[in-house]
């Protein structure tokens, strides 16, 4: 999706995530500033270009197949955790956040967020982690498992 390398890719996953909850590319690149060096138009370019891929749907709507997955991302030697909804049917991004930590009450949070962009009680897509089946049971959402993709991200 990005054709140069100049920014590490485990930092322009933290940058669109914290761009889709900050909605402020300023602010984004404070945060990132952390961590590496980065321009708010740099951001600016990377979310249009998810945008042109996986366009983000922020509006309630109907929705039968959700895909939620989370990845593991390094910076400065710490683990970050970043949750997507993205709605299959549509090729919709829903909601994408970070968190420091994975369990199964973040994961929980993360659904509940989620399930205030829909309608009705959609059907969810995971894998076989834990903490996103032991979420889904504690809210009674129904749900099948699907092997997306390599986790890790280094």
């Amino acid at each position: 999706m990005f054709e140069r390398e100049r920014t590490p890719t485990e930092i322009r996953i933290l940058g669109i995530a914290t761009y889709i909850q900050t909605s402020s590319t300023r602010r984004t690149a404070k945060i990132l500033s952390e961590f590496h060096p980065v321009s708010h138009t740099a951001i600016w370019k990377w979310i249009k270009k998810l945008e042109e891929k996986l366009p983000v749907s922020t509006e309630k709507k109907r929705r039968n197949l959700i895909a939620i997955d989370e990845t593991v991302v390094k910076a400065n030697k710490k683990h970050y955790y970043v949750y997507s909804a993205v709605d299959v049917e549509r090729n919709e991004l829903i909601l994408m956040k970070v968190y420091p930590t994975r369990n199964w009450l973040v994961t929980r949070s993360f659904v509940k967020e989620v399930l205030n962009y829909c309608e009705n009680k959609p059907k969810f897509v995971i894998d076989k982690a834990p903490w996103l089946k032991k979420a889904l049971e504690s809210l009674n959402l129904e749900f099948e498992y699907e092997r997306f993709r390599e986790k890790k991200l280094s």
